[in-house]
C-alpha cells in the first residue's frame, strides 16, 4: 500500500531519499584518540502557542488533506517535527525543505524517529475486540501482545517461531491476510477460525506448514472485519503487532529485543 506522505510528494513531482530502518549494522568508524563521554541529548527549544499555530497551518496548507498529528520543535534547533500520515519529517518553519528519514540518537543508538512514530500511532488495547483473535497463552501470561498475522507469511512463521521459547506471554492472534502477497490465505485463515480447535489449526498452518484442504471456512468468522480494522489501526505488513501500551511493532523482531520491548510495556502499563 502507498503511504500518504509518498503520494503527496509524487503528486507535487518531488522526490524523498529512501531511508533504512536501523543504521547499517557493519558500519564501523575509527575511535578517537581520547575516548569522551557521551554528550547528554540536545534538548528542545521553547516554542510559544502561536508559533506552533503558524507552523501548523504552514503545513496543513502545504500537504492539504493529509493527516498531520504531534507537531512539535525537533531537538535541532530551528526545526520542527510531525507525522504527516504515515511519516515523520523534519522541517523548517516555513517548509522549503524538508527531511525524511531516521534520527538516531547518537549516545543510545536508539532509533527516535521510530520512538516518535510508535508513539503518535499508539491506540487503546482496550478497544480491541479480542473474542475475533485466537489467543494462546504461555506461562502464567502476564506479559501480553496483539499480533495481525497471516498464515502464508513466512515472517508471520519466524514470530511464530520466536515465540516457542518466549514465557509469560499472552498472545491474541488476530487473522490479518494480504490478499496481494498470498491470495490463498483468507480462505484458509476462515478455515482455521471455523475448525473444532482453532489454537492447533491455527498452530498447524502457520508453524509446521500443515493445512488441511477439506476445511472448510464458512461459519459465521471475523477474518474480513479483522483486515477492515487492521487497515484503520494502520497495521501495513505482517506481523504488526501491539503491546500492552498500545504501541505497534512491525515485523518478526528478534528474541531479546521482544522481550526488551514486552517488559517496557508492562512496565509502562504497571507505573499508570
Amino acid at each position: 500500500m502507498k503511504r500518504t506522505l509518498a503520494a503527496l510528494l509524487i503528486a507535487a513531482g518531488l522526490l524523498a531519499a529512501c531511508n533504512a530502518q536501523q543504521p547499517p549494522s557493519g558500519a564501523t568508524t575509527a575511535p578517537p584518540a581520547v575516548a569522551a563521554p557521551a554528550a547528554a541529548a540536545p534538548e528542545r527549544e521553547a516554542v510559544s502557542a502561536a508559533k506552533l499555530a503558524e507552523v501548523q497551518t504552514t503545513i496543513e496548507t502545504r500537504f492539504k488533506g493529509a493527516p498531520i498529528k504531534g507537531l512539535r520543535a525537533s531537538v535541532f534547533p530551528g526545526l520542527f517535527e510531525a507525522m504527516v500520515g504515515d511519516d515523520v519529517i523534519y522541517f523548517d518553519e516555513k517548509l522549503g525543505h524538508f527531511i525524511v528519514g531516521n534520527l538516531i540518537e547518537a549516545a543510545t543508538m536508539t532509533n527516535k524517529t521510530e520512538e516518535r512514530s510508535a508513539e503518535l500511532t499508539a491506540i487503546d488495547v482496550k478497544q480491541l475486540p479480542l473474542a475475533d483473535a485466537i489467543k494462546v497463552v504461555r506461562g502464567k501470561g502476564e506479559r501480553v501482545m496483539y499480533v495481525f498475522t497471516d498464515v502464508d507469511c513466512p515472517f508471520c512463521t519466524r514470530l511464530e517461531q520466536t515465540l516457542q521459547d518466549t514465557d509469560n506471554v499472552t498472545v491474541y492472534n488476530f487473522m490479518f491476510p494480504i490478499d496481494s502477497l498470498h491470495p490463498a490465505a483468507r480462505n484458509k485463515q476462515k478455515a482455521i477460525w471455523c475448525s473444532k480447535d482453532r489454537q492447533a489449526s491455527w498452530h498447524n498452518a502457520v508453524l509446521l506448514k500443515k493445512f488441511d484442504a477439506n476445511q472448510k471456512g464458512d461459519c459465521a468468522n471475523p477474518v474480513d472485519a479483522t483486515v477492515a480494522l487492521g487497515q484503520k489501526l494502520g497495521v501495513r505488513a505482517t506481523p504488526s503487532f501491539f503491546l500492552s501500551d498500545g504501541r505497534m511493532i512491525a515485523g518478526a523482531i528478534p528474541k531479546e529485543q521482544l522481550e526488551a520491548r514486552l517488559n517496557a510495556a508492562q512496565t509502562k502499563v504497571a507505573a499508570r
